[in-house]
Parts: C-alpha cells; sequence; structure tokens
C-alpha cells in the first residue's frame, strides 16, 4: 500500500542550462510537508543528474519509498506555459546525455503490465491521472497557464517518465516548465507545483487509490 510520502524531481545542469535548471530551482523551493484532507504528506525532493544512468538508478529507489505520488519535472526552454505531459515514447533515445552517453536505441527494457500486455509494440505510455481536469483548475486558481501536452520529447525528460509510468501509471505525472522568468519566477512556478500536487492527490482520491 502507498504511504504518505510525495516524491518531486527536477534535473540538474546540462547544455544550455548549466548554471541552473528552471525545475530544480522551483522544486527544491516545495515545502516538506503538505497536508490533505487532515493527513499530512512528506514531500521528498531529488535533483536528478541528465545522465540516463542517473535516471536507472535513481527511479527504481524512488518507487521503493512506495510512494503515493511521484511528480518530475524538467525546463523546456521553447515554451511560455506551464505542460502537464499525457505520456512518453517508448523508443527513440538515442541523443546523448550530460556525460555524453547514449543509449542503445530502441533497446529500452520495460516491465510493466501497460507494455508487456500486448504482442505488438507499445508506442507510448501515459499517465492514468485526469491531467485535462487538472490543467483546467490549475487556469482557474493560479496566476499561471498551464497546458496539456504530447511532446514530452526523447531526451532524459521523456526517459525518466517511461521509467515511472512503466512502475505506475496512476501515480506519475511529468511537468515541463519554462526557463525562469520566461514569464514566471522559480516561486511562481513553486506555487504551481504545489497546488498541482493536491490536485493530483484529489483524483487519486476521487477514483480510490489514495492511501
Amino acid at each position: 500500500m502507498p504511504k504518505p510520502i510525495i516524491i518531486v524531481t527536477g534535473f540538474g545542469p546540462f547544455v544550455g542550462h548549466e548554471e541552473r535548471n528552471a525545475s530544480w530551482e522551483a522544486v527544491r523551493l516545495l515545502p516538506d510537508r503538505l497536508l490533505f484532507k487532515n493527513d499530512s504528506y512528506e514531500i521528498r525532493k531529488l535533483e536528478v543528474p541528465v545522465t540516463y544512468e542517473a535516471v536507472d538508478r535513481i527511479v527504481p529507489l524512488i518507487w521503493a519509498a512506495e510512494p503515493s505520488l511521484v511528480v518530475h519535472v524538467g525546463v523546456h526552454g521553447g515554451i511560455s506555459t506551464i505542460n502537464l505531459e499525457h505520456g512518453s515514447y517508448t523508443t527513440g533515445y538515442c541523443k546523448p546525455d550530460f556525460a555524453n552517453r547514449c543509449l542503445p536505441c530502441d533497446k529500452i527494457t520495460l516491465h510493466g503490465k501497460e507494455a508487456t500486455s500486448s504482442s505488438e509494440p507499445c508506442p507510448a505510455l501515459t499517465t492514468n491521472l485526469d491531467i485535462e481536469r487538472i490543467a483546467q483548475e490549475l487556469n482557474l486558481e493560479t496566476n499561471t497557464k498551464c497546458c496539456c501536452s504530447t511532446e514530452v520529447g526523447n531526451y532524459l525528460c521523456g526517459y525518466i517518465y517511461l521509467k515511472s509510468l512503466d512502475v505506475d501509471p496512476d501515480r506519475t505525472l511529468f511537468v515541463h516548465v519554462p526557463n525562469i522568468g520566461k514569464p514566471y519566477t522559480s516561486e511562481e512556478t513553486k506555487a504551481t507545483l504545489y497546488r498541482l500536487i493536491e490536485k493530483c492527490l484529489d483524483d487519486l482520491a476521487t477514483s480510490k487509490k489514495l492511501i
């Protein structure tokens, strides 16, 4: 059974974002605890190096903690909105990471039932969270513009999302945030992430998937 733990990850430096990564700058500002429906949840924040090896090492540790929710956050320099990603591709992760290492193309091993339940290759895994509703509510309740996206990409953002979706699509979400100040401050992005976590917990509670 999931524990009252929420794990939120941001990424470390990579090409074009060597000094600071907007995702981690917002994630690290989140509080250590969140109160939801009279239950106290611990928020664990992790900075993930932008390498395939780090993702392969860290994702199993994340899920070994039996969290109620996992939210991965990454930066996208080409957006001015906060994007909730529907899902992630199962192939095509051929771009070198920040350590200049590559994955063998189309050699990703998945174990979840969504990826292995059919004899045909599964092109993508998707979250079961109702992100359309969550985005609509965030647009009414925050000072940021939130959108739903199907373009998580074939780099580390897509890869970490894929690996967590393979474990539990009910409790996994990836969020892309814009560069700092374009247009939101880290504080504004953090505030939206906090409300997003609450919305995800509410979605899980409604579908009776929460503790």
